[in-house]
């Protein structure tokens, strides 16, 4: 609906209800009748006196304010759009120099559609001061005493004696601190929260009418806060109603020592975790929905680390995980929510999120997720610090994947095979700093996830045995591809000492295929590598060439400078040879045997 054309439109037609230019009467006028299960179902028009003041008007809207004529008795109708059949019909009276409030309410079931006209009072309050005033409008039950609600704080105390408001209650004018408030509306008893808005900050010098609205024909209740440039709706963001499942995770690597680490972790001012250490998890806890103050203090100090207040809204599940390391990233509390949905018969949920605080900027931080020959998971192609994919629904069997770099050139995690049940709902966190705690991956509610080798190019160079001189082999590792590629020049096996050059792939593919047969068939240690022959060319020149499979060889990395190889070439195997790098790269790792 245009706003706009809306409020023009009234103060043309409402200005016709008097030729005294000098009106003083003004009016804010309020849909909070929920009487259609659809919005659109609820459009009406307003006539004052007769004169169409207001069209398409539906669920939730309120004007700012319209200036009326002088003191008076006006006639105010509701006519559903469309339609000439007046639904509410009223009239109120009016005095110079005041400001009202004209509510329609009501749902035409449980409770009859009516007008509520309130009599407003803008001036300003004390300085550092707020006014409220709370209206119920939620036909939510068909006696007016089984509609009745109180208001009350997040301790549960009633607030401003308003123990028993039935619908179409309002309360006066409350005069508040300016502060943030954490409200809510309940049962009179306290017992059942029947609206949980969201804590909201009320500023010095403002004035508020709070609408408690919906609660029939499918609308949620909710609360709508009326004032000064709210207008045409201002609904409160509120909680879902309901038990929560919390569960909280450490992933805050700021010391060098897991025994560093240690924190406690408090709840609302109560400890909850004590000596909770990185790379842990609680089992999870069960609050109520609500907003909640979250502290973490290092082992034995009373100065938190990490503060800050969470809401958690009802009927959901949340990880609150302590993250960053205090240099490169902040230390801070992030919440994630967890899935509930059981997945579809023969697969898993899976989720991926990064906590792993590596460097000190976003792209620094970003990372890709792949398959252990390279392809990129699920677009998952440059994800942050911080981030987290949604859950990926994924057949039952082995899932093989590794964190790199956004190109996938370098490998930072690389997990062991995994394999989850069907029904399964997990997410795997990367973390660790590679400074004070290294890299690794929490599966929750699983727990620690084996890890492999991360491929890298510390394989790489010209490796012999000095009892076969004049012979050897060239390995290069692709890191992208978890791959060992490389040469083996030797001799024919006729006694012609005939050169051969072998080609070797840990891919192991059929001769001319450009598909990877065993993607991800190096782990950095071992691998198992076609052997190729290649005849027919010519040197220098361009030849057609023969290329066959001809057997494979077998390389066990011990170190940067010894493996073990065999090989089977035709019908011929060989007994493990122990050779040498000639050209060991500096500082380069392999994972001991």
């Amino acid at each position: 609906m245009n706003y706009q054309r809306w409020t023009a439109g009234a103060l043309i037609a409402l200005a016709t209800v008097s030729t005294d230019v000098l009106a003083n009467a003004r009016v804010t006028v309020g849909h909070f009748a929920p009487f259609a299960p659809t919005l659109q179902g609820t459009s009406v028009s307003i006539r004052v006196n007769g004169a169409v003041a207001l069209q398409n008007v539906v669920f939730g809207q309120f004007t700012d304010y319209l200036t009326l004529g002088p003191a008076g008795r006006y006639t105010i109708e509701v006519l559903p759009s469309g339609t000439t059949t007046v639904a509410i019909s009223a009239s109120v009276d009016l005095a110079n120099n005041t400001d009202y409030t004209v509510l329609a309410v009501g749902d035409g079931g449980n409770q009859p559609l009516a007008l509520l006209p309130l009599t407003d009072d803008n001036a300003a309050p004390p300085a550092g001061q707020v006014k409220v005033r709370v209206v119920h409008a939620a036909p939510f039950a068909n006696t007016l005493a089984a509609t009745e609600v109180s208001v009350r704080d997040n301790a549960g105390g009633v607030v401003g004696g308003l123990a028993r408001v039935p619908f179409r209650g309002a309360s006066g004018y409350l005069t508040l601190p300016a502060a943030s408030y954490d409200l809510r509306i309940a049962t009179p008893d306290g017992n059942t929260t029947l609206i949980d808005p969201k804590p909201v900050s009320l500023p010095a010098g403002r004035i508020f009418t709070l609408v408690a609205t919906g609660g029939a024909n499918g609308y949620s209740t909710g609360i709508t806060a009326i004032t000064t440039g709210a207008a045409p709706s201002n609904p409160l963001p509120t909680f879902a109603i309901g038990p929560v499942k919390v569960r909280v995770a450490h992933f805050a690597p700021f010391a060098q020592t897991l025994a560093g680490t240690a924190v406690r972790v408090t709840v609302n001012g109560n400890e909850i975790l004590n000596n909770f250490r990185f790379r842990q998890f609680s089992p999870e806890l069960t609050l109520t929905q609500g907003a909640y103050a979250i502290q973490v203090f290092p082992q034995g100090s009373t100065s938190a680390a990490i503060s800050g207040t969470v809401e958690l809204d009802g009927n959901r599940s949340y990880t609150l995980a302590a993250v960053g390391n205090g240099s490169l990233q902040p230390l801070a509390l992030q919440r994630f929510e967890d899935r509930t949905t059981t997945p579809p018969a023969g697969t898993y949920a899976l989720r991926i999120a990064h906590t792993a605080p590596f460097a000190n900027t976003p792209q620094g931080t970003a990372v890709s997720i792949r398959t252990d020959g390279g392809d990129v998971v699920a677009g998952l192609s440059n994800v942050p610090f911080g981030a987290a994919s949604g859950y990926l629904e994924l057949p039952v069997g082995t899932l093989d994947v590794k964190v790199a770099t956004p190109d996938g050139a370098a490998n930072l995690i690389d997990l062991a095979p995994l394999n989850l049940p069907a029904g399964a709902i997990a997410t795997a966190y990367a973390v660790g700093d590679g400074i004070n705690q290294p890299l690794g991956i929490v599966a929750v509610p699983v727990g620690d996830v084996p890890l492999e080798a991360n491929v890298n190019t510390s394989a790489d160079g010209l490796w012999f045995n000095p009892a076969i001189n004049g012979q050897g082999w060239s390995f290069h590792a692709i890191p992208g591809q978890n791959r060992l590629v490389g040469a083996w020049y030797t001799y024919a096996a006729d006694g012609t000492g005939r050169h051969l050059w072998y080609t070797l792939d840990s891919c192991r593919s059929e001769v001319g295929s450009s598909v990877c047969a065993q993607p991800g068939g190096f782990d950095n240690r071992e691998a198992v590598l076609s052997v190729y022959e290649s005849t027919g060319g010519a040197f220098g020149q361009p030849s057609p060439t023969v290329t066959r499979d001809v057997g494979t060889l077998t390389v066990r990395f011990l170190s940067c400078s010894e493996a073990l190889i065999g090989y089977r070439i035709g019908s011929f195997v060989s007994e493990p040879r122990r050779v040498v790098n000639l050209v060991p790269r500096t500082g380069c790792t392999i994972s001991a045997p």
